[in-house]
């Protein structure tokens, strides 16, 4: 008899210090037209709450907005995952007044280096477009 082995997803949860207003990055991280400047190479909203991600390379994702909370938090759960979601929250220091945007996502621990070199390149496009 044979065992397989089900790996679980883990909390990956990345920080970025930007060069932006809260309610600048906000438009970035929470509209089809914001996210697919950086995040996607297609962002399409189905009916509501309803967004279908998609890259040219055929990657396809669909996600329910679950919580939004103006400036600060997009959460997104992922259609058919249950569990796996995709969090964009934008924090300020209250002393410095830095601007950070932190990512979390679920992933597999084997491919939490991949995903985090991934989420780098995505940031440092949005840090482009938006000019920080």
């Amino acid at each position: 008899m044979s065992k397989k082995v089900i790996e679980k997803k883990s909390k990956l949860e990345l920080e970025y210090s930007l060069r932006s207003s809260p309610q600048i990055l906000y438009q970035y991280i929470s509209s089809p037209s914001g996210l697919q400047s950086w995040f996607a190479d297609h962002v399409d909203v189905q009916g509501g709450a309803s967004f279908k991600f998609s890259w040219d390379d055929g990657t396809e994702y669909n996600a329910e907005l679950t919580k939004n909370i103006p400036g600060k938090l997009v959460k997104f759960d992922l259609i058919g995952s249950p569990g796996d979601f995709l969090e964009f929250k934008i924090s300020q220091d209250e002393i410095t007044g830095d601007i950070e945007l932190v990512i979390t996502e679920m992933v597999y621990p084997d491919e939490a280096e991949m995903s985090a070199s991934i989420w780098d390149a995505a940031v440092e496009q949005l840090c482009s477009v938006i000019g920080a």
